[in-house]
């Protein structure tokens, strides 16, 4: 992109008859580059939606559209929340660098106008999930050779890059009121389901046998505290969707033989 200026001058002149005479004069015009425009740094991802502990392979192009050479030029990629860089991942310009470290930074080839260089890594999401989006971005250093200045040193960042994060876990604890039991009695066993993910958890069944040396008490089932009747554990019976959060419970009675 650039900047071009120029200016008008207007004025009068006494030519030698004495006649005066309107003039106008033109400067010549100058150019600024912006190269924050005519440099674009670009970063995508194979994926828009990963799994927790899942690798996704991100992509960044930088293209020199200027009319300068870059040189120096130098990466790096901070440390992104909910993620990490997979060591030894890192390719430029399709060829294998196991030895460079995305978050110390790496050099990359000159770039002379209309060349690109693309760098490739890739990105392990958290498991368990520990924030959702994951966003990261990189940065570019560089130097120009500034025909008014000399040698000048920019760094600029890329755009920013999102991968949103699934979580399908699903948290089931069991427990029991009873350590020790004799002949007869009843034990109560309650289920604590919950959804600790952060997408819908749907079609969920319950089905749980029942323990060698006891008899299911009917009619005992509770889900959330209301009673349903004709539900039997080992049979199965379905459950109500679960929102992320969303906790249900299940209880039941066996009887010792």
């Amino acid at each position: 992109m650039l900047i071009p200026n120029k200016l008008t001058i207007r004025y009068n002149a006494v030519i030698p008859d004495g006649k005066r005479v309107l003039r106008i004069s033109e400067s010549n015009t100058v150019n600024t580059e912006i190269l924050s425009y005519s440099v674009t740094k670009t970063i995508k991802s194979d994926k828009t939606t990963a799994q927790e502990g899942e690798t996704v392979r991100n992509t960044v192009t930088v293209t020199n559209n200027s009319a300068a050479k870059l040189y120096n030029n130098f990466f790096t990629l901070p440390a992104p929340d909910g993620a990490s860089y997979v060591a030894g991942s890192v390719k430029v310009n399709g060829i294998a660098q196991p030895s460079y470290e995305p978050v110390k930074g790496f050099p990359m080839p000159d770039l002379n106008p209309d060349e690109s260089v693309t760098v490739e890594y890739d990105l392990q999401i958290n498991n368990p999930v520990t924030t959702t989006p994951v966003t990261h971005f990189g940065t570019l250093d560089y130097t120009v050779n500034d025909p008014a200045r000399g040698n000048v040193n920019y760094s600029e960042n890329t755009d920013m890059l999102s991968v949103n994060v699934v979580s399908d876990r699903l948290s089931v604890v069991k427990a029991v009121d009873k350590a020790f039991a004799v002949r007869g009695e009843i034990l109560h066993y309650t289920t604590t389901i919950t959804n600790t993910g952060n997408i819908i958890k749907s079609n969920i069944v319950f089905k749980d046998s029942i323990p060698a040396g006891t008899t299911f008490v009917s009619n005992s089932i509770k889900i959330n505290g209301s009673g349903f009747s004709v539900y039997n554990p080992e049979i199965g019976f379905a459950l109500k969707s679960l929102a992320p959060g969303e906790v249900l419970t299940v209880e039941f009675d066996v009887k010792v033989n």
